[in-house]
């Protein structure tokens, strides 16, 4: 199941606190194992520093005896080294720290005599000592006696056919050799050892230098895996450090090997000892991070929690807008983007209530407008008349009308109007116009004459503003049998004859009604045919009307769609030619007002 944050608190919590959280999560475990990993690294350093120090110690003594015994090999004379040289030699290296005694050897271990010993010093008797061959000086040997432990180092006499003659054997005391171990602070203060290359303890801090043989620790390397692993560890290096298990591991060990002796140093510390800071700065960094952690998340939480609040007052009030519901513009809290987004909801909010407002107003000249507009099919004697309006907005500037005259039946009158523009300022001219031409069509005399009288009065009202409106008036007359017309610069009437199929137009000269007051308009007059006739005034919008190719519905389009539904009640006609100019315009805008009036002559 995929887990979707449902709410903004949701998408705070696991996109923004959950990974801040993991985030220093990671970041602290990261720092914690490197500084861990770099204590461990300084301590295995120092370690092993402190190692090779005092094993330079050891080699130092040991390597005393080695170069004075390297002289004996260093003469050239042939017949070897003069007596007093080599009593000399022999004194001194009885005089070093440590040396406990010196002894001259046969192989057969016949005439064998110790020269120097610990309470003789004489050298009176001291031997030629001839060294026709090769002097080599052998590896320190330990030797763990019940009274005294002493380190051996033998150098051996060769012919030059390399048989042995001679050996001279220097014997130290072990004790006063690893005096340097026994009073460096980490073999006191840690597990210590010093081991030679089969794992024999020498040496420990659980082994005293008085210690009897039967109390001697066991091997190195057979009581735990740490001894096994650094055993292993040192048959391929002369140095290093090897961890324990855990981690921190419980124990770290570190050896060195001595150069002048198969011996090695080896220090073992405990875990806890060595990380004893790191243990420290993790407790301190458990405590830092239970106490700030939560600080920074409460923080976060705190600002995306007024940040949430102020948004879902943002959804509230935005969700009784869409209910129609308007409160008090919402306090701007900050001055950040929220602030921003609430400043411009509030414009936004007062701006729309403005456009209802003024939606209401235009609904209702809409409806005013409409109300002008006649209701019904007009039908008299041979006369039935009817027109549609279809605006582009909600109130437009064509306008149709079916004047009637009061004590004449057989008379009519009806007029198309086209008023430049749209909206308000047309619906409110075409009004105007309206009730110019109502008052006076109908008087005595020319009807030129009385559309004169109603553009003069109409020039008043557009002389500032440059609008006009052009017209079409046509009137039957069944009594006289006449069809009488004048047209304000507005399209011509067309006329469709029942009986020939044929089609005319009413035209004429005039103007738009509004533009000079000298308008000259002519009264247009024909006798009314026998036939049934259809004529159909309509405004430009009718057949300028565009697809979305941009083509035009045109006037030939026109009289085919009257053609076509002749036949029709007026009501039907209308529809039938709006429902064809509204499959052609698909998905086209409506650009401009649709006007159409028929008249059907029985």
């Amino acid at each position: 199941m995929t887990l979707r944050p449902t709410s903004l608190w949701h998408r705070t919590l696991f996109f923004i606190l959950l990974p801040t959280f993991l985030l220093l999560l990671g970041v602290s475990t990261v720092c914690y194992v490197f500084v861990r990993d770099l204590l461990l690294r300084q301590w295995g350093e120092t370690a092993i520093a402190e190692l090779q120090r005092t094993a330079h110690h050891i080699d130092m003594r040991l390597r005393q005896p080695k170069d004075l015994l390297n002289i004996l090999k260093a003469g050239k004379e042939p017949a070897g080294v003069d007596q007093e040289v080599f009593s000399h030699i022999l004194q001194q290296i009885k005089g070093l720290e440590g040396v406990v005694g010196v002894n001259l050897n046969k192989p057969d271990n016949s005439d064998q005599r110790a020269l120097f010993d610990h309470a003789h010093t004489s050298t009176t008797n001291a031997p030629h000592f001839h060294i026709p061959g090769k002097l080599t000086v052998g590896q320190p040997q330990y030797s763990h006696r019940q009274d005294n432990r002493t380190v051996s180092l033998t150098a051996e006499i060769r012919s030059d056919d390399n048989t042995p003659r001679n050996r001279v054997e220097v014997v130290l005391s072990f004790d006063i050799l690893i005096n340097e171990i026994l009073q460096a602070p980490w073999w006191n203060n840690n597990k210590a050892f010093l081991i030679d290359d089969s794992g024999k303890v020498l040496a420990s801090t659980s082994v005293q230098p008085d210690a009897q043989p039967s109390r001697a620790v066991p091997d190195f390397g057979t009581r735990n895996p740490l001894e096994r692993s650094t055993l292993a560890a040192m048959a391929g290096k002369s140095y290093g450090t090897v961890f324990g298990a855990g981690s921190p591991p419980e124990e770290i060990s570190g050896f060195y090997r001595l150069v002048e002796a198969p011996w090695t140093m080896v220090i073992i510390a405990p875990g806890q000892e060595v990380l004893r800071p790191i243990i420290r700065f993790k407790v301190f960094y458990v405590i830092l991070f239970a106490v700030c952690i939560p600080l920074i998340l409460l923080l976060i939480l705190g600002v995306t929690n007024r940040m949430t609040a102020r948004i879902k007052a943002l959804s509230a009030a935005a969700d009784d807008l869409t209910q129609g519901r308007f409160g008090p513009p919402l306090a701007i809290i900050a001055t950040d983007e929220v602030g921003e987004l609430t400043g411009s909801f509030n414009k936004m909010t007062s701006q729309l209530q403005h456009r209802l407002v003024l939606q209401e107003a235009m609904d209702i000249a809409r409806e005013v407008q409409q109300n002008l507009l006649p209701l019904e099919v007009f039908s008299k004697g041979r006369i039935t008349a009817g027109g549609i309006c279809l605006y582009c907005d909600e109130t437009g500037g064509d306008y149709f009308d079916i004047l009637r005259f009061d004590g004449d039946d057989l008379r009519a009158g009806v007029v198309v109007g086209d008023v430049v523009g749209h909206g308000i300022g047309a619906a409110l001219l075409m009004a105007t116009v309206r009730a110019l031409l109502r008052s006076h069509i109908g008087q005595p005399g020319d009807l030129g004459r009385n559309m004169d009288d109603v553009n003069r009065l109409l020039c008043q009202d557009t002389v500032k503003s440059g609008n006009f409106v052009t017209l079409f008036y046509l009137e039957v007359d069944c009594g006289e049998n006449s069809i009488t017309w004048v047209r304000c610069g507005h399209e011509p009437a067309i006329i469709y004859s029942l009986a020939t199929g044929r089609f005319s137009e009413l035209s004429g000269p005039g103007v738009a009604l509004g533009i000079m007051t000298d308008g000259g308009y002519q009264c247009n007059k024909i006798p009314l045919a026998a036939d049934p006739n259809c004529i159909l005034i309509y405004s430009d919008g009718a057949w300028e009307a565009e697809n979305e190719a941009g083509e035009q519905f045109g006037r030939e389009r026109l009289k085919r769609c009257l053609a076509a539904c002749h036949g029709l009640e007026v009501r039907e006609m209308l529809a039938s030619i709006t429902e064809s100019i509204t499959a052609f315009r698909g998905k086209a805008p409506q650009q401009d007002d649709i006007t159409l009036a028929v008249i059907k002559i029985s």
